[in-house]
């Protein structure tokens, strides 16, 4: 009871004190046994834990704030029975050293006792040692804090890059001796291949992507691309290039840097986001597959990274003007894919387009004309099984494209399943009645007419085979199938095994073969190489 009607006391001191003291009343309280009887007529004085609980002292007096950290912060003040706190009261000085010992007291309690000081500053002494090595390093980041805030590059542009290096042998296979011809010299030597990627990737409200991508490498060619044309059906005098014959995707990149990717991407709503650029890819945007899509990481042919006929070379080997969108429909498994990419787009009059022998006219170009190609992509994807390891996708797929006076409708299939470590994927593309504008007359095959191109590629792979983060996939198909008049058609065969040595370094060696090259009955050709990508 003492010890609360000292406090009481000392609090209304306490605030005198602060403000130079209140002048006394005829209702002051002239000593600590004149409030101690006051007290004990009034019975206790209950403790105050919120100055809300003072019916007297109102937001509006000058002061409330201090009373109100006493009360909240240090819990010094108690209040009369009444609920009142009588603020113009004054207290005299024992009232105010009785209240002072009292809030001290509190304080002690609430933060810290003479032991509790002690055993602290005994394990300073202890750590010493430790704790000047942690400010050694704290100031040490201090200062390369500072640094790098002076010199960084910028605060919304992240630089990623991909470095690919290989080199590559290949060689004709005798498999003409059943004709009775002569084998033809192979000239085949090993050679070097290099291709270097670096993107900006800058963000303005987190949301948003400006990639901005520069290109370079040393031009080197693999020994596919230099004995099968990549121009397989139809026969034109421009060559009319459908499809890859396998040839290693990242060669002829040449030794001078240029920007190969520009585009912004934005999301004007949830789960749907919009991306508009001068130098954009249909590859970017649809036939992705987990097993079968990145040259530098998986199969290193230009086949198996995309089908041929749903992402048409003839445009996507140089990119060009265009936009596209992605909606996760719900937030659920199904997603909507759509794109359109104009590969002259920079021409603006005809005249700048190439001109077309087969038509005897310009191809357009310019946003809207030839070459260009728009797809549509469904795609269902969805984990199942055990913790969700497991995963299944199947995408269904259109493509209208122009490309050299060549109008093509094109279905396509493209499916993945992961059980575990193992997976299996493939693609397949179906273009119907392919014809040149302005003609009726079916495309050619260079022996006859046919009324559809078809476009095939099946595999399967393991994960994590003898290296964590490994994989070894194996895949086998056919670029381009025309109609049997032609001869014999194609087959693509690849085999990679792809290991980290740390999470920027993989090495990937890798053997392609590829019989009857060109849909004719030359030799079979056989290729291997080693890669080495670096990302950083």
């Amino acid at each position: 009871m003492m010890k609360k009607s000292f406090l009481v006391a000392g609090s209304l001191g306490l605030v005198g004190l602060a403000t130079q003291a209140i002048p006394a009343s005829a209702e002051q309280v002239n000593s600590v046994s004149g409030l101690m009887s006051a007290a004990k007529q009034d019975a206790s004085i209950g403790q105050v834990t919120s100055v809300s609980q003072l019916s007297d002292v109102q937001p509006t007096d000058w002061a409330f704030q201090a009373l109100q950290s006493l009360v909240e912060r240090y819990g010094c003040i108690a209040g009369y029975p009444n609920g009142t706190f009588r603020g113009n009261r004054a207290a005299t000085r024992y009232e105010l050293a009785a209240a002072l010992n009292a809030c001290l007291d509190q304080i002690s309690d609430k933060f810290a006792t003479k032991e509790d000081l002690a055993t602290v500053k005994a394990l300073q002494e202890e750590f010493k040692a430790e704790l000047a090595t942690l400010k050694g390093r704290v100031d040490g980041l201090e200062a390369r804090t500072a640094t790098l805030e002076a010199q960084q590059f910028s605060t919304t542009t992240k630089l990623q890059g991909e470095v690919v290096m290989a080199v590559q042998y290949g060689d004709r296979l005798n498999t003409r001796q059943a004709d009775n011809l002569t084998r033809p010299a192979s000239n085949s030597r090993a050679s070097a291949l290099a291709r270097v990627r670096l993107n900006f990737n800058t963000s303005f409200t987190g949301k948003d992507l400006l990639q901005t991508q520069l290109e370079v490498g040393n031009g080197g060619q693999d020994f596919a691309s230099t004995v099968v044309p990549n121009t397989l059906a139809p026969a034109s005098p421009l060559g009319n290039p459908l499809t890859d014959a396998g040839s290693i995707d990242y060669q002829t990149a040449d030794n001078t840097v240029r920007l190969r990717r520009l585009a912004y991407s934005f999301k004007p709503a949830k789960n749907f986001t919009v991306t508009i650029g001068p130098r954009v890819f249909p590859s970017d945007f649809v036939d992705f597959n987990s097993y079968a899509n990145n040259s530098a990481q998986d199969f290193s042919s230009g086949f198996f990274i995309n089908n041929p006929l749903i992402i048409n070379n003839t445009v996507d080997t140089d990119g060009g003007a265009g936009a596209a969108i992605d909606w996760k429909i719900g937030g659920g498994p199904f997603s909507l894919r759509a794109t359109y990419v104009a590969a002259s787009a920079v021409n603006s009059t005809a005249a700048g387009s190439p001109f077309n022998p087969v038509t005897g006219g310009n191809t357009g170009g310019g946003l809207f004309g030839d070459p260009n190609q728009g797809t549509v992509e469904l795609e269902y994807a969805k984990p199942f099984g055990a913790e969700k390891k497991n995963n299944f996708a199947v995408r269904l797929q259109y493509t209208n494209s122009n490309t050299l006076d060549l109008q093509q409708n094109v279905l396509g299939l493209n499916t993945e399943a992961t059980f575990g470590r193992f997976g299996v994927f493939g693609r397949v593309g179906y273009s119907i009645n392919p014809r040149f504008a302005g003609s009726r007359i079916p495309a050619q095959t260079g022996t006859g007419n046919t009324n559809y191109f078809l476009s095939w590629m099946a595999g399967a792979g393991v994960k994590d085979l003898l290296v964590p983060g490994s994989l070894l996939a194996v895949a086998g198909g056919q670029p381009l199938v025309v109609n049997k008049e032609a001869g014999p058609e194609q087959f693509n065969f690849e085999g990679f095994y792809r290991f980290p040595i740390n999470d920027n370094i993989t090495i990937t060696p890798a053997v392609m073969v590829i019989t009857n090259p060109g849909n004719d009955r030359n030799d079979a050709i056989i290729q291997g190489l080693v890669r080495a990508t670096f990302s950083f």
